[in-house]
Order: C-alpha cells, then sequence, then structure tokens
C-alpha cells in the first residue's frame, strides 16, 4: 500500500515538472504536404535552337597598288597614237590585260602619254576615255603635242613616153600626178618641178588628220627627144621629195 502510494506521487511531481518547462522554446512546425492540383500544367520545354553552321567566306581580295603610274584597257584593246587624239596616226595598241608606264599627259588630262608596249624605245598617246589608270597621277607632267610631218610622197606621170614624128609638129601636154602622206594635221606647202619648166607654183594644203591626200597638175613638156625628170617637192612642214621620169622620142 505504501509503494503504490509512493509510485503515484512520484508520476504526479514529474507531471508537474513538465508542466513548468520554459515557454520561449520554438515550438515545432508540423509540416504541411502540399499536393499539386491535378489541373496544373508543367513549365513547357524550351524548344532547342540550332545555331548555324560558319560559312566559307573568302578572304578579302588585296589591292595591288603599283609603285609608278600606269595606264590599261577597260574592256577591249586601244590604239597607241603618235599625237593625242583620233586624228593622229596609230603606232601600237594595248590589249586587253597588258598595262603600260604613264610618263605624260596631255593640258587637259583626256589623253596619257604611255611607254609604247611593242617598243619601250619610244612612247605613245592613249585616251584617257577607254583606259583606266592606277599608282600615283599626281606627278605626271604635261607634254608637248608633237608636231606633225610629211612621212611619204610619190610622183608619176601619164603618159610616161611621148613621141613626135621629127620632132615637129604639137607638143601633147602630159598629167602629173602626186600623193602627200601625213602622221597627223598639217599644214602642208609643195609643189610640183619639172626638168624643162622648173617649179610651177606652190601650194598650200591643210591635212586635218593623217593619212594621204593626192594631187595632179597638167603640164606642156618642151619637144626635145629625151628624158626628163619630174619632182613634187615638200618644203613644210619638213622637207621631202619623190622623183619620176618622162621620154620625149622624135622617130
Amino acid at each position: 500500500m505504501k509503494l503504490r502510494f509512493l509510485t503515484a506521487a512520484l508520476v504526479l511531481a514529474f507531471v508537474l515538472q513538465a508542466c513548468n518547462l520554459p515557454s520561449n522554446l520554438p515550438a515545432t512546425e508540423t509540416p504541411t504536404l502540399s499536393i499539386p492540383s491535378a489541373t496544373t500544367q508543367p513549365p513547357p520545354t524550351a524548344t532547342a535552337t540550332q545555331t548555324p553552321s560558319p560559312t566559307n567566306t573568302p578572304p578579302p581580295t588585296l589591292t595591288f597598288t603599283p609603285t609608278v603610274p600606269i595606264a590599261f584597257p577597260k574592256d577591249v584593246a586601244v590604239n597607241c597614237r603618235l599625237g593625242p587624239g583620233q586624228a593622229w596616226l596609230v603606232l601600237s595598241g594595248l590589249t586587253v590585260g597588258q598595262s603600260s608606264q604613264i610618263v605624260g599627259k596631255n593640258s587637259d588630262t583626256s589623253w596619257w602619254y604611255i611607254v609604247d608596249p611593242n617598243n619601250s624605245g619610244r612612247n605613245c598617246w592613249v585616251s584617257g576615255s577607254v583606259t583606266n589608270t592606277a599608282g600615283n597621277l599626281a606627278t605626271i607632267p604635261v607634254v608637248e603635242t608633237p608636231k606633225a610631218s610629211v612621212v611619204n610622197v610619190r610622183v608619176s606621170v601619164d603618159p610616161a613616153s611621148i613621141s613626135v614624128a621629127g620632132c615637129v609638129g604639137p607638143v601633147p601636154s602630159i598629167k602629173i600626178k602626186g600623193t602627200i602622206e601625213t602622221n597627223g594635221p598639217a599644214t602642208v606647202k609643195w609643189y610640183f618641178e619639172t626638168q624643162q619648166g622648173g617649179a610651177l607654183s606652190t601650194q598650200t594644203t591643210e591635212f586635218d588628220a593623217f593619212g594621204p591626200k593626192e594631187f595632179s597638175a597638167d603640164y606642156t613638156p618642151t619637144l626635145a627627144a629625151g628624158t626628163y625628170w619630174v619632182r613634187l617637192i615638200v618644203a613644210s612642214p619638213n622637207s621631202i621629195q619623190a622623183e619620176t621620169n618622162y621620154k620625149i622620142e622624135c622617130p
């Protein structure tokens, strides 16, 4: 009986002591289980972005800058002339893909003076309208336009032979024919001269461009048997002449 009473007393003391524990101890949270709603959709899956593969980009083209100024055709072959203009004789030419050093220009830079691509010992002119250029053009000097000259003369007579019985009677006339050719625009002074009659009158002819021109004159020789010369003489812009013969027979 005493033992049961003692046991009851101890249990009661333990319970009272438990009620006096400090109240500032943190209360233990009871975890709440969160159950997602059945209607909640999962977040969309991000679509993978395809990264383009690198392209084969060609390297930049290197521009060649010549150390000397040059000229070359734009798209077709061009003539290289004696002077700066189409009125001048063609000396040479530049083909597509070919270039030549510029050594001069005319006063308005419409024509370039270049080293002849087919003869390095001389120069000629190409038009700026049909050529491209490269290099430093600032120091190119102005070159004086050349003076055209007569490059060829020819002379003939018709008929080349006259026959007069006994050298008595009327003397038939002969026609003297001459050709003068220039290499560019020029003013030409010229005349015919015969062995029997001397010089005919001096003529002045304007050549607007290179090329030949023909001239003629009627002449009545002196009736005397023999062979006589006839000349075509150019006095300017340069001196040049040609000679032929006619014959008078007196059977």
